[in-house]
């Protein structure tokens, strides 16, 4: 049995990769036999001419012999293949005008489609490098009122979950911490960098594994003297920058924020957790004495028990959130918890927008269909006759079919091909996105042979999609008629499928455009929002003085530690002021405790109207919630409820240096000292949230920040300044950062230390630079400047993560209007050339100019009608899935719908200009002499 499957094997071999040598023995066979047969009739008495004719009768038809012969090698269809392979590409050679415009539009169609699938397939599936990252979880909370604003947890959540929640091997926290890492003798100079303080539970949750070195212990966070154990780790980036990758740094010494620390290990390279920004890691004590803290800033990982689903962990944690908010209603009431895997909490930001533009490609790539399978049918009045006079010398519709669509896959191989630029260009771009804050990028993603795979069944799909149906058409095609007037076989089903398939072009072409201006506008309303203020020729840079510079440990208040501010470091930021106000050039000089726009976390604090009660008690309750927090939102249960507000340490004259206009009252000056009466000014929902029925202007108030605060007296209204670019406007106070109290509890007592100093100039901005560091370094040579740009540049940041988005899907959509305008040009021209005998009988009868229009227009106004109506309907739906990437535009804006519409029946005029002046060239007496 083996020895015969052999013997076929070696045969089929033989039949396929050398066809002529096994021809010709099958020849020579044939001949042989004649031959005998011959000799016999000879020698019966035939003569040589009649014995050679009765041998060639015997035998049969020889070439059927040889087909028959040939089939029983079972390799024929692989020949057949080849030969409709070659002809294909003669076909496709002969019409380079066809080929161009085909593969182009199938290449961008496959390319985009591979790109966006590649990455999606990348973030969503490839193994991260945390260990079975599919048992691990982050932890985060919500309110319920607003379910879509997450935000981290605080440490009573984090006590809560780990004790009682019975889901979890190991849980952790991790919160942000920015740092001055100091010179080293190889000449690095200082720089600011952002890090986390993490605990050794968090790594253990994680169980990633440094590349050299080791990761925290429970021993690393116990207390050496009043803090943990002095040690850090560095990220991989961090490693290379600083110390060019050398291994003899575990157990060097680094300064952070003056602070001598030991290096313990190195993280992987792919490592980034829990974001992009992170560089280094400290270890991080978590006390229940804070359990008073309010901040919601920890990010909090765990590791799900093997027999564990995160959909049990989820019900565990809502019954602790249940039990917590009977509990401590104040505390707790209004907030949920959320189990989210490690990936989704790192590549959630991507989702969004890759479906998005993943929608966007296939409708490109259907437009792309549409269009090719137009142009095929429109080939098909030329080949007409070829494929009839196939079909006449027996070629059955099967094999008709196979050779079209064997083209059609051809030509989408093609397209695939050149789509592998596109998709090499498009993943290049999708990897190139910068995350938002808090959120990891996408890693490096290479052409891979699942890419390469991708991109194959993609092509063959596509050439099977929109082949079939004009093979089909073709094959069924009437021979007589066929022959007799070329393109006149089933002329009736052609146009109609070609106006099918034109309509569907502008239908999609039309949900691509809706979508991309809906988008577009909403991205020219972000990047022209009015601020408030004057954003031109300024100068921006922080300055952060390390907490442990002037905290001084005075006792506890309402639970957690309470520190003296000594010596105030509005010494050291005052210098500052000074220093850069005596810089030439320098027209103003302003500074504020955060960034005005787009802070990663803006402080807040909760204020009371009664100054009496204040003045005489302790609050029992935290009374500053330095937390609007990451992602937060001002549909927040805590700050309605709550008189809360976001919170700035401003200069004298801050608004003046700014151009922000004030409404009533006047400015901060420098008399406004901490020997003077306290004073403030608020914004304008600041004014309509705390005192709507009254006048604003000296009403008294105290910040519920600290027991030696004094109530403040409100002394200016000013315009609301958003908080983000993309955000709605929010209660802000604004305060001298010279009248401020002389203690404060741990939380947020970083705001007295910081300051972003913003120099107006008279010329360039950034030629402000080199003196604002000469006074920086005057007042302290280790304090390094960080985060240094123009205003300009600073608001800028939101166009990578919003920006290129939105061109992308606008040049998808370019695209499909394009494609949409051939389809038109196309409809249009069949329609000229299949009635060029009518149109020149109707002119030579006497027809009017706009006649003619009419009888070759009125098919293209109704396939644009129908499409638009079609794409009409598909728009609104398509729209309400982007509505939560619009800001200041509702998904149904009539001005987009009607300018897209416009645009099309704008597009297709154009498109069937040509066309039309083409009909109204028809000369009548060559027209008939043509027929």
């Amino acid at each position: 049995m083996s020895l015969r499957l052999l013997r076929v094997a070696r045969q089929r071999w033989r039949a396929l990769f050398r066809r002529d040598a096994v021809d010709e023995e099958l020849a020579s066979e044939l001949s042989f036999h004649i031959e005998q047969l011959t000799q016999e009739f000879v020698e019966r008495g035939m003569s040589e001419r009649e014995a050679q004719l009765a041998a060639r009768r015997a035998v049969g038809n020889i070439l059927l012999l040889e087909e028959q012969s040939r089939d029983t090698r079972k390799v024929a269809w692989l020949h057949d293949f080849r030969q409709d392979v070659l002809y294909g590409a003669r076909m496709l050679r002969r019409n380079p005008g066809f080929t161009v415009v085909a593969l182009a539009s199938l290449a961008l169609g496959i390319g985009a489609n591979t790109a966006i699938l590649s990455v999606i397939d990348s973030v969503l599936r490839d193994r991260l490098t945390i260990p079975h990252d599919d048992r691990v979880v982050v932890l985060r909370t919500f309110p319920l009122d607003s379910p879509a604003q997450e935000t981290h947890a605080r440490i009573v959540d984090y006590f809560a979950w780990r004790d009682e929640s019975r889901s979890f091997e190991v849980m952790g926290a991790a919160m942000g911490h920015n740092a001055d890492f100091g010179a080293d003798a190889g000449g690095t100079p200082a720089e600011r960098i952002g890090g986390q303080s993490i605990t050794a539970d968090a790594f253990a949750a994680l169980g990633v594994q440094p590349l050299l070195g080791r990761t925290f212990t429970v021993q690393d966070e116990e207390e050496s003297g009043n803090a943990p154990a002095r040690v850090i780790i560095l990220s991989h980036q961090l490693w290379q920058r600083r110390y060019f990758g050398r291994p003899d740094v575990i157990g060097q010494q680094v300064r952070l924020d003056r602070i001598n620390r030991t290096v313990v290990g190195v993280m992987p390279e792919t490592f980034r957790y829990p974001n992009e920004q992170t560089s280094y890691w400290i270890p991080m004590r978590m006390e229940r004495s804070q359990d008073r803290n309010p901040q919601r800033f920890f990010v909090v990982t765990a590791r799900l028990k093997d027999d564990v689903t995160i959909e049990q962990a989820q019900s565990d944690l809502d019954a602790i959130a249940a039990r917590l908010a009977r509990v401590d209603a104040d505390r707790h009431t209004g907030w949920g918890v959320r189990v989210k895997p490690v990936r989704d909490a790192m590549f959630a930001w991507t989702r969004g927008r890759l479906y998005t533009l993943e929608g966007a490609v296939v409708l490109v790539l259907l437009v792309a269909c549409a269009n090719v399978a137009g142009l095929l049918l429109a080939r098909g009045l030329v080949r007409g006759p070829e494929i009839a006079l196939r079909a006449a010398l027996g070629a059955g519709r099967g094999r008709i079919v196979r050779q079209l669509l064997t083209e059609s896959v051809l030509l989408s191989v093609g397209g695939g091909a050149l789509g592998l630029i596109v998709a090499w260009v498009g993943i290049r771009a999708l990897v190139a996105m910068d995350p938002p804050p808090g959120g990891v990028a996408i890693g490096d993603i290479a052409l891979s042979m699942r890419t390469l795979g991708t991109t194959a069944f993609i092509a063959i799909v596509t050439g099977m999609l929109y082949g079939l149906a004009p093979a089909l058409v073709h094959a069924r095609a009437s021979l007589t008629d066929t022959l007799k007037e070329p393109g006149g076989g089933n002329g009736s089903r052609r146009p109609r499928l070609r106006s099918v398939l034109v309509a569907v072009q502008i239908a999609v072409t039309m949900i691509l455009l809706v979508g991309a201006g809906l988008l577009m506008k909403s991205f020219v309303r972000v990047m022209s929002r009015d601020l408030r203020f004057d954003t031109e020729r300024l100068l921006t840079f922080e300055v952060h003085i390390p907490i442990g510079d002037y905290l001084r440990r005075r006792g506890t208040a309402d639970g957690l530690p309470y520190f003296e501010i000594s010596p105030p470091p509005s010494i050291a930021l005052e210098r500052i002021y000074s220093g850069l106000r005596a810089i030439p050039g320098a027209q103003a000089v302003a500074g504020a405790s955060s960034p005005l726009v787009n802070s990663v976390v803006v402080p807040s604090a909760t204020i009371s109207l009664d100054a009496q009660r204040t003045r005489s008690a302790t609050p029992s309750a935290p009374s500053a919630s330095f937390a609007i927090g990451v992602g937060g939102s001002p549909s927040h249960l805590d700050e309605r409820r709550t008189m809360t507000a976001a919170y700035f340490l401003v200069t004298p004259e801050f608004f003046t240096s700014i151009r922000s206009p004030q409404l009533r009252g006047r400015d901060f000056t420098e008399h406004d000292t901490a020997t003077g009466e306290w004073v403030a000014i608020i914004n304008e929902s600041a004014a309509h949230r705390f005192w709507p029925e009254a006048d604003p202007l000296g009403q008294t108030f105290t910040i519920l920040n600290s027991p030696d605060e004094r109530p403040r007296t409100v002394i200016g209204i000013v315009r609301d300044i958003p908080l983000t670019i993309e955000g709605e406007l929010r209660p802000a106070i604004y305060t001298s950062y010279l009248q401020q109290p002389t203690g404060h509890p741990s939380i947020g007592a970083n705001i007295f230390g910081q300051m972003m100093f913003m120099m107006r100039s008279t010329g360039d901005p950034m030629s402000l630079l080199p003196a604002a560091r000469r006074v920086v370094g005057e007042v302290d040579p280790d304090r390094p400047m960080s985060n240094i740009a123009t205003m300009e540049q600073r608001l800028q940041g939101v166009i990578p993560r919003r920006g290129y988005f939105v061109f992308a899907i606008s040049a998808f959509a370019i695209t499909a209007t394009v494609l949409a305008a051939i389809g038109i040009y196309g409809v249009m021209a069949y329609a000229v050339t299949q009635r060029t005998r009518e149109i020149g009988i109707r002119v030579a009868l006497g027809a009017a100019a706009h006649e003619v229009i009419a009888l070759v227009g009125q098919r293209v106004v109704h396939i644009v009608a129908v499409g638009l109506l079609a794409g009409l309907g598909g728009a609104l739906a398509a729209t309400q899935l982007i509505q939560a990437q619009l800001w200041d535009v509702t998904p149904t804006d009539p001005a987009t719908f009607v300018l897209v519409s416009l645009l099309l029946a704008l597009v297709a005029l154009i498109a069937a200009f040509v066309p039309m002046r083409r009909a109204l060239s028809v000369d009548p007496t060559i027209a008939l002499r043509c027929e």
